[in-house]
Formats: structure tokens, sequence, C-alpha cells
């Protein structure tokens, strides 16, 4: 995939920084230019978060270590080889960027959300005396519980094809499933929740199981257990998007695959997905109302998000209900899971790691899936996005659409320009809003209220259901996607 310049924000008035991460998912160092001088210091990162300036380290002592003697084989050497140089050009990219755009003279935002989380950011100063908008213990704790999923090797082979890599074609497949699995978390253990991998207390041990079954969905095999896995969703595409394995798909293709996915299984997880801004309450509650997660496509701009989106882009990362956005910048998809300022927290799918091994008890240790975990939060500007994006809105009861309805109509009366709306009809034939289970056709008129068909009453009168299901053919075209600019 081509790697295009993205952001990562300054940390103080006198420095430009920007973290990331290594193949084992450890914070690796800040590289960072001393206002005036210019020159690139490295400071390493702890998990605490703080920071100490050691020698810059060139290329050459990145790669020592790797060699065909200890890498499995060819392919994973390659896939190291690869990675930290993607590392390494994304650092120097978004430090030039940062330095040519100014962001070195501004103070950096002390107000930071995660997944509709707030947390407060102190200046930590180090013994050289730089400052630095420091992360707490807090906000990596709850970074790192973020389960990450990226490209992937080694595994069996995407039937009928040869792949064993989704390298170069599979990141937005990638985002998708982190959103997915951010949803999944918000439905087994709500927003805030620890657990110890060694603990033997009760809790922990079913939080484990659980966050371990969450991970296994993820899998790339064919495994029953494996529902979201990449084989499952590349072999999808075809059939609903006319892609062959090994073609890129766009953010509506993977929300349609995902929703598909869903049905299929009879997952627990009910997935509504819309690309024309309209969430028909009818459609989500046609029985008994069932844990949805709502994905809204839409295209912001046209080469770039419209400035007059930014709000509704941070907005909606506040909101109770968020499970993240899956988008990207050009050519290269992300998942973005907060905002600091003007600047989005993501993870990157475009670091190949191997397959995890199937466990012959079933069982895994959090070494086994530390490859699932980052606990460095990067960031890009809004100015960076790709236009083209899925918004995720995970509900687990009637109460929190309700909720999520009224959030929403609050925004747009305070005058924000927002991307969705809710209807308490079913969808029409042409509407491109479709839950993860076969419903009807309706009326299409805004209303104040939440239809008949979301009471808790066995029959309340609403509109019966019809058949077929809508499949939208095609990608992020302009004419389908484009919403009000």
């Amino acid at each position: 995939m081509t790697v295009t310049d993205d952001i990562m924000p300054n940390t103080n008035n006198a420095s430009v920084a920007t973290t990331s991460s290594n193949e084992n998912n450890t914070p690796v160092s800040i590289v960072s230019a001393k206002e005036g001088t210019g020159t690139p210091q490295v400071m390493d990162i702890s998990e605490s978060g703080s920071s100490q300036l050691v020698k810059p380290q060139n290329l050459g002592e990145r790669l020592v270590g790797i060699t065909t003697e200890n890498a499995p084989d060819l392919a994973m050497f390659r896939n190291q080889v690869v990675s930290t140089l993607r590392e390494w050009y994304v650092l120097a990219s978004d430090s030039i960027v940062s330095l040519l755009e100014g962001r070195s003279l501004q103070d950096p935002a002390k107000d930071l959300w995660l997944l509709g989380k707030h947390y407060e950011l102190i200046d930590q100063a180090d013994d050289q005396g730089w400052g630095a908008a420091g992360y707490s213990p807090e906000v990596l704790s709850d970074f790192s519980r973020l389960i990450w999923c990226t490209y992937r090797s080694q595994y069996p082979p995407i039937m009928p094809s040869a792949f064993t890599s989704d390298a170069g074609w599979g990141c937005m497949l990638r985002a998708g499933q982190t959103l997915l699995a951010q949803a999944l978390q918000l439905h087994h253990f709500g927003r805030d929740w620890s657990f110890s991998w060694d603990g033997a207390l009760g809790e922990d041990v079913r939080r484990r199981e659980l966050y371990t079954d969450v991970v296994k969905q993820f899998f790339d095999d064919y495994s029953n257990s494996s529902t979201f896995s990449i084989h499952r969703m590349a072999s999808l595409g075809k059939q609903f998007e006319g892609k062959d394995i090994g073609e890129w798909f766009g953010p509506y293709g993977t929300a349609t695959i995902i929703r598909e996915l869903a049905r299929q299984a009879d997952h627990e997880l009910s997935v509504y997905t819309t690309t024309d801004g309209v969430v028909y309450l009818a459609d989500i509650c046609e029985h008994d109302f069932k844990p949805t997660l709502i994905l809204v496509a839409s295209m912001l701009g046209i080469d770039r998000v419209n400035p007059v989106y930014y709000p509704f882009i941070q907005a909606s990362l506040t909101l109770p209900q968020s499970a993240g956005v899956a988008g990207g910048r050009p050519s290269s998809a992300l998942y973005f899971a907060g905002f600091q300022g003007d600047e989005l927290l993501y993870l990157d799918p475009h670091f190949t790691r191997p397959a995890v091994a199937r466990s012959s008890d079933d069982r895994y240790t959090q070494s086994d899936l530390a490859s699932y975990s980052c606990n460095v939060p990067r960031r890009i500007a809004l100015n960076r996005l790709d236009p083209c994006m899925v918004f995720g809105y995970y509900c687990g009861t009637l109460e929190s659409l309700i909720d999520l309805r009224s959030r929403i109509e609050l925004l747009a009366d305070d005058g924000m320009r927002t991307i969705m709306s809710f209807d308490n009809g079913h969808a029409p034939t042409t509407a491109l809003s479709v839950p993860s289970s076969p419903q009807s056709q309706g009326g299409n008129t805004l209303l104040t209220k939440l239809p008949p068909s979301c009471s808790d009453s066995e029959d309340s009168g609403g509109l019966k259901s019809g058949s077929g299901e809508i499949v939208l053919e095609g990608e992020c075209s302009e004419e389908e996607w484009v919403t009000d600019l």
C-alpha cells in the first residue's frame, strides 16, 4: 500500500515529536527537533509515558539482529524490514510536515478524548528541562486495551487464492476489524474495565476468557470461532462487492461485509449499515431490540475532509456510544479512536506480523495475544484525512439508541453540520440503509419520537416486515457518498 504523508503532533512549543511502536508493540521513540537547532533527538518512551534523551539511531542499527537465522523464514524477515523502513519513513515525514506547518510553535491541547472518555493532560518535564505533553498511565492503559488488527502473514491460504498474507491490500479490512473489535468490547465489558492475566479471581477469569473469545473472532483462518477473519471477509468480497481476493476494499464495502458475516453467523451483535446518513429505527427495532453496531458510511469531501465536518468528527468520538471511525489518509486506511486538539489518535494496520498459531487446547496467554495491543498513541491532523470513512456506534440497549439519537439531534440543533439523522420508519427500497437481517420498506419522514415498533410491546401496530435485503454495488463513488457539502 502506498504510504503518503500524515501528521504527528508536536508535544510542546519547543519540539516536534512523533511516536511509534515496533513489531513487538512496545513504545519505541519520539523523534524531535530542539527549537532553533533542527537537530534530531530521540527519546525512549516507557509504558508510564516518561522519556529521556538518547543517542539517535540510524537505520542500520535498527536492523541489527534481524537476520534470516532468527526469523522464521525469509518472508518474515522481509516483513520486518518493510515494517522498519515504513516506521522510519512515517517518523521522518511527520516531523518534516509538522515543522513546515508550524506545529512546533503551537501549544499542545490539554484535553484528550478516547472513545467517549475524557482525559486532561498534564505537562511533564524531563531531566533535560524539555517540556512534553505526556500521557498519563491511565491514558496509556486505556489505549493499550484497544484491540489492534494489523496485516498478518503465514496463515492458511485464502481459498481459492494462494494468498497467505494481506499485506498491501487488507488495510481497510483490518481497520474495519479494529472498529468491530471495540464494539464487541463495549458489548461485553462496557467502557471502563480491566483484568489481570495472572489473576485467579472469578471476575478476572471471566473477563480474560471473554477477551480471548473476542480476539479469536479475528484469527486468520476458517475456524468456526473466527467469525470475522480476513479469510471470510475477503471471500465475501467477490459476492457482495465484486472484489477479487487481493483487491483493496473501501469503507462501505468493508461495512457491508461485516454486516453480512454477522448475519450469516446469527451473531449476538446485530450490524446496521447506511450510506445516505439516515438511520431507520423501525429496521433496527423490527422485533425485540438486539445490541446493535450502527455503521454510517460517508464521504465528507472530495480530496480532503471538508472543514465544516471537523467538529462532528471530534464530537462523534466524545459520544459514549462511539466505537471509533474506520478511515485513513489517502490510499492508506487507519482506525481512529479519539482526538487531541485538531489531531486524531489512531491505530495503524500497516504492520505485518505472523498469524497467531492456534493452540491445541484453545487457551492463550497474554504473550500469545500481545500483537493485538498497542500502547503508544499516534496522531494525524484532521486536514490530512481521506474524506471516505465509516463511523461506528454501539447501542447495547434501546435506551442507548434513544440517547444516541438525542445527542446527534442536539449537535444539529446547535448548528453543527452532522452526517446522520434518524427516521422512525423503515428504509424505502431505494434507500441505502440495511440491517444485518432482512427488513421491510416504509416511510422516510423524520419524526421526533421513536416508532411504535421500538417499544417493548409484542404487537405495537408498526409496519410489517417485508422481504429482500438491499445490496449496494460499487465503492465510494462521488455521487453516492457526498453528503450535503
